[in-house]
């Protein structure tokens, strides 16, 4: 089957093609310059209020259905457990503590974690070439990710040197100060 591309009749039309992916890429710099002047999760609620508000507008105007029972019930308050309290507390949280381009990169981590979810939940086949990707995604992200010196007690560790157990303790107690943890804490949140 071929695809038939047509023109568009607005001159517009390629800066509305491209305008989701600007948009989303400009929310981290945003929240930066806004968490300055109000609370993290006073911020995180105000992204998600106005969503919820368009989208039940949206759905009563088109007539579709209200969710009907306890389990679907149940359900929608899983995921706004799941994605408002943790994957929107852990962004703004995380922002705090690092800046907008680096927290952008560890939010986007995400396909990685939902491969590996797929793989073990349910059984999804990932080849050499997809496990190879993982491997240098994990590991880059780890890299920009994670704190200096865990990188250097791994290094010290896997050239025989002796690490300081007590300095690592308080690195894990410090963990999540870490602006970075908590946006691949964001990221895992998201997948699930």
């Amino acid at each position: 089957m071929q695809l038939k591309l047509t023109s568009s009749r607005l001159p517009f039309a390629s800066i509305l093609l491209i305008a989701p992916f600007f948009l989303w890429g400009t929310a981290m710099v945003a929240m930066k310059n806004t968490i300055a002047h109000t609370t993290p999760l006073f911020m995180a609620g105000v992204r998600l209020v106005p969503a919820g508000l368009l989208v039940l507008g949206v759905a009563a105007a088109m007539g579709k259905p209200q969710p009907k029972g306890w389990a679907a019930w149940l359900w929608i308050s899983l995921f706004g457990l799941i994605d408002a309290a943790l994957f929107q507390g852990f962004l703004a949280e995380g922002l705090v503590r690092t800046g907008a381009g680096l927290g952008s990169v560890m939010i986007d981590s995400q396909p990685l974690a939902v491969a590996l979810l797929s793989s073990w939940l349910f059984g999804e086949s990932i080849g050499l070439w997809g496990w190879l990707g993982l491997l240098f995604g994990v590991l880059g992200i780890s890299l920009i990710g994670l704190p200096d010196t865990w990188i250097l007690n791994l290094v010290s560790t896997l050239q025989g040197a002796n690490v300081d157990v007590t300095h690592a303790g308080a690195t894990l107690a410090n963990l999540f100060n870490n602006g970075q943890w908590l946006m691949l804490l964001a990221a895992l949140s998201m997948a699930v």
